[in-house]
């Protein structure tokens, strides 16, 4: 009867499920829709060669890169400081007296073992990328451009390889490390706290509870909880698409052929098994980018005449892609069909038995590495590289590259875009990933206590994780520096030699003189693509690499299958407002669309032989944009589980002293929710209160008005305590006068900011005396020792090239030769010598302003910060006053982004929760709190009568 159940009922909120699935499936058609430019996009030819050609670009790609460097470029500072302040927060929170307490209630037992807990962490945490990265990430630091030196401006390397080795092993660890489980362990406690100890939904929105109460249901609950879906499809959809590439890598290791499936390999011999598909193949390669690298170096007929016939190496490529292509969708369909399978057998069966036997392959693995390979150097490596973590950590965690940005970088100092390729991305994706990661871990950590938790996610997963990376990375390390010692480069047959060496022993070298040496497989990882290199070290074993590849083939597939499982359980659990179990047919919704997104995306790269994968990495880049908004909401996140802990201890009081009205309520209410969950649908419409929203507007513009009725009224107060002060009316409209001042003039100044200046000429200072003369040689204007001096107007972003955009293949003119029309010097300063005309030749040559100047705006924005200040004043006494809870933190920010709420709220509560303050006179102190309101549970379902009672704890 309850698979019954389960299988034929349906349990879901309209609104969060149906936004989740338009802008998912929106967002897909828009990547399909948009396609690969045939015609290509303008690139620059490099700084010496002004010459622009045409290259295949897929423009939502490009878009999409951008606004991920843009975040990455503009709050870098704002990651790596809030990851610092959350890992303090957890070390606060593990040490102190809410350690103990449970997440559920008092006698509640865990629900599953610790072996089966720490399996089902671990591979829905971290599992795949361990596969990916774990060769890779090493070799990249050490090889690549990495934070301590690249290979611009003749700086190949600034440090000895023993150290860079070491490096490389330090940044590893750092993105793998507390940094990145810091999201998964702060989301997940504090769901699984308000969810099996309070009875709140398991969703996103339920996190703000202990901050705004029951105004979670609504809009803007329902809103985080559709964007908490979309994050997590995308960010596993993303993964499986890319994964595939991976997977697909490994089978053809294995097999020896470039392809799997239909024919092995395409050439002249066997061009009668595939002769009938020219046709369409051609069709296929007259899509692909005019311009592209892959048409412009590969003509469809032999030197390009249609007479002397087909070009059978051309034609072999395109029909080796198309089948490589087919092959990634057909292991997506196989991961997705099992994923189905796994999520619907119910979490004890599928998920946590698919989960153990993913652990139990990896230990096998790396057990297996770590014994074949040199066991102790290994060892060594991860005690030596514990050390260097803890040693470096509060150095490696504040660094944010600030003297390495592209701008004023040195071209021989560290790589200015470091931080963008890796921490920082990492950072993006591990916060993407949070609300996926931290409701899982909710979901299966009942009956744990806080400390209990914060073991099994902070520390268990982390040290398991630094053992592997030390075991593949340290094995990676090794081949890479025995490859630079004994000359296997990338132009070696697959980059690999066949190395033996003598191995000093403790022991004189073998018996009669006869030296011992070691023979082993060595492959310049470095020369290797990135899905190679871990099949790469597994191959060197001789026999026992190619058992070792299906082994870790297998371990591949299996943590594929388990991360989109997990993702699917959790986009069911949050589309049906937080039922631990949702409805069967829901969780084949969610797993089907996974697989049918990373489907749509991967046949679109069959469309750009040039560059495959450009659309899953258009909605990989937009995902980690999704992490910026994150990032805030669990600072607020943080703040909410101390306060929960608070509240649950009587330290605070569940709905206590508090101002009368929410700085959320602007009057318009888009629909509300029932209480309890015996109703099939109980979504209720909205409110409008148009005597508030008119309130709320006519604060937004003249916030003059309530700041002297507040002041005029907190000043009644307290002269009704101290006699001799100024009267009421003089103090207020001195603070009205400071608040309109700061106030318009912020408005005055951003607008005239919008106002074109001259970006031609000088800003001149000095005294310049008639008949004065250029020096040339003591370099300034004057007579009679008076000087002027010139500043350029020229201050912010330009187009390179003036004229308009610049098509391709032409050369753009001489910039000498520009200065005639678009000169930004004075005639006479231009004929001062060569010298200096050459210096107008550099910087006078430019195109039209970007944007605003901000000369006016960055004055006017301070002016509103100053604004806000004040209006955090009001707001923090009137709360000193009452004894609400809260702080002068809160108060600024509130102040800052919502200030006519701010004012509406303080106001109101002078007034003792008046709307309409016209009537009043006098100041009444709110002596009672509000009265308390439970938990509305299930916003919206949709479930067969007979069934109702079976979900219990669900929704919101």
């Amino acid at each position: 009867d309850s698979f019954k159940s389960k299988m034929f009922s349906i349990r879901f909120n309209p609104v969060t499920s149906g936004a989740a699935t338009f802008m998912l499936f929106g967002f897909v058609i828009v990547l399909l829709a948009i396609g690969v430019d045939r015609e290509g996009c303008l690139v620059q030819m490099g700084d010496d060669t002004p010459k622009f050609t045409s290259s295949a670009c897929y423009t939502p790609r490009i878009e999409f890169q951008f606004w991920m460097k843009w975040v990455t470029d503009c709050f870098t500072w704002l990651y790596i400081g809030s990851q610092d302040c959350w890992v303090i927060f957890l070390a606060i929170l593990y040490f102190s007296r809410f350690g103990n307490m449970k997440l559920g209630k008092d006698d509640d037992e865990p629900e599953f073992s610790n072996f089966s807990w720490f399996s089902m962490i671990f591979s829905c945490g971290v599992g795949v990328g361990l596969f990916f990265y774990g060769v890779a990430e090493p070799i990249f630091h050490y090889t690549g451009g990495n934070r301590y030196g690249h290979k611009w401006g003749g700086a190949a390397h600034r440090l000895p390889d023993n150290e860079r080795a070491q490096a490389a092993m330090n940044l590893t660890w750092f993105h793998w490390g507390v940094h990145g489980w810091v999201v998964y362990a702060i989301v997940g406690i504090l769901l699984a706290f308000l969810h099996y100890r309070k009875g709140l939904p398991m969703t996103i929105k339920s996190c703000f509870y202990p901050l705004i109460g029951e105004r979670i249901n609504g809009f803007w609950g329902d809103f985080v909880d559709s964007m908490s879906i979309v994050a997590t499809t995308m960010g596993v959809c993303t993964s499986l698409g890319l994964g595939v590439f991976q997977i697909n890598a490994g089978i053809k290791k294995l097999t020896g052929f470039p392809n799997w499936i239909k024919l092995n390999y395409y050439n002249q011999e066997n061009l009668g098994d595939w002769q009938d598909r020219l046709e369409s193949l051609h069709s296929l390669y007259l899509d692909y980018p005019i311009l592209g690298k892959f048409r412009s170096s590969n003509t469809w007929y032999v030197n390009n005449d249609i007479n002397q016939g087909v070009n059978i190496g051309t034609a072999s490529q395109v029909a080796s892609f198309v089948d490589t292509n087919d092959e990634q969708i057909l292991i997506i369909w196989l991961i997705t069909l099992t994923a189905t399978a796994s999520v619907v057998s119910g979490l004890q069966v599928g998920i946590q038995t698919l989960s153990m036997i993913c652990l139990y392959l990896g230990m096998f693995l790396m057990m297996i590495i770590l014994l074949m390979d040199d066991t102790w150097y290994i060892m060594n490596l991860y005690t030596q590289s514990l050390g260097y973590y803890f040693w470096d950590f509060f150095r490696i965690s504040a660094y944010s590259g600030a003297f390495a940005q592209t701008d004023h970088g040195a071209a021989e100092g560290e790589n200015p875009l470091y931080m963008n390729w890796w921490t920082i991305f990492y950072w993006g994706w591990w916060i993407a990933f949070a609300p996926f990661v931290g409701i899982f871990f909710a979901r299966i950590s009942k009956g744990r206590t806080v400390r209990q938790f914060l073991n099994g996610t902070m520390t268990l997963p982390i040290a398991y994780i630094f053992a592997w990376m030390s075991v593949f990375g340290g094995a990676g390390l090794k081949m890479e520096m025995l490859a630079d010692k004994y000359g296997v480069t990338c132009e070696s047959p697959m980059a690999r030699s066949n190395i033996c060496r003598v191995v000093e022993r403790m022991r004189p070298s073998g018996y009669g003189g006869n030296p011992e040496v070691f023979c082993s497989s060595v492959t310049k990882l470095s020369c290797r693509g990135t899905t190679d290199m871990i099949f790469d070290v597994l191959y060197q074993y001789a026999d026992l690499g190619p058992f070792l590849g299906v082994i870790c083939l297998m371990s591949l597939i299996l943590y594929f299958i388990t991360s989109s499982d997990s993702g699917s359980l959790v986009d069911d659990i949050v589309s049906a407002n937080g039922i631990p179990e949702p409805p069967i047919v829901q969780r084949i919704y969610w797993a089907f669309t996974e697989g049918a997104a990373a489907t749509a995306l991967l046949y679109q790269g069959r469309l750009n032989i040039d560059d495959p994968q450009a659309g899953l990495t258009a909605l990989q880049s937009a995902s980690i944009c999704v992490g910026l908004p994150y990032t805030f909401l669990i600072c607020f996140m943080c703040v909410a589980l101390w306060r929960a802990l608070q509240y649950e201890t009587g330290e605070l009081k569940w709905g206590g002293r508090q101002f009368r009205s929410s700085i959320l309520d602007v009057g318009i209410t888009a629909y509300g929710a029932g209480e309890g969950n015996q109703r099939c649908f109980n979504l209720q419409r909205g409110s409008m209160d148009i005597k508030r929203f008119a309130k709320f507007g006519l604060y937004a513009v003249c916030p003059v008005l309530p700041i002297f009725s507040i002041h005029t009224k907190l000043q009644l107060r307290k002269n009704a305590k101290a006699s001799g002060t100024c009267s009421p009316a003089v103090w207020a409209m001195v603070n009205v006068a400071a608040a309109g001042i700061l106030f318009y003039l912020w408005f005055i100044l951003i607008c005239v900011d919008n106002v074109d200046i001259a970006t031609d000429g000088f800003i001149k200072f000095g005294n310049e005396i008639p008949g004065g003369q250029w020096d040339g040689e003591t370099k300034k204007w004057g007579f009679d020792n008076s000087t002027v001096h010139r500043v350029s107007q020229r201050y912010g972003m330009y187009q390179r090239y003036p004229g308009g955009d610049v098509v391709a293949g032409q050369d753009v003119p001489d910039v000498a030769s520009l200065l005639a029309g678009h000169k930004d010097f004075h005639p006479e300063y231009m004929q001062a010598g060569a010298e200096y005309a050459a210096v107008g030749a550099a910087i006078g040559a430019v195109g039209e302003r970007i944007g605003n100047p901000l000369h006016y705006a960055v004055i006017g924005w301070y002016l509103y910060f100053s604004f806000a200040a004040l209006v955090m004043s009001l707001r923090n006494e009137v709360r000193t006053m009452f004894q609400f809870g809260g702080n002068i933190v809160e108060d600024f920010f509130a102040a800052l982004f919502l200030y006519p709420t701010v004012l509406m709220q303080v106001e109101e509560t002078l007034c003792n929760g008046k709307v309409d303050v016209s009537n009043c006179d006098e100041v009444e102190v709110i002596s009672t709190p509000p009265p308390e309101k439970k938990p509305i549970l299930v916003e919206a379902a949709v479930v067969p009568e007979k069934e109702e009672e079976q979900e219990k704890g669900a929704g919101d």
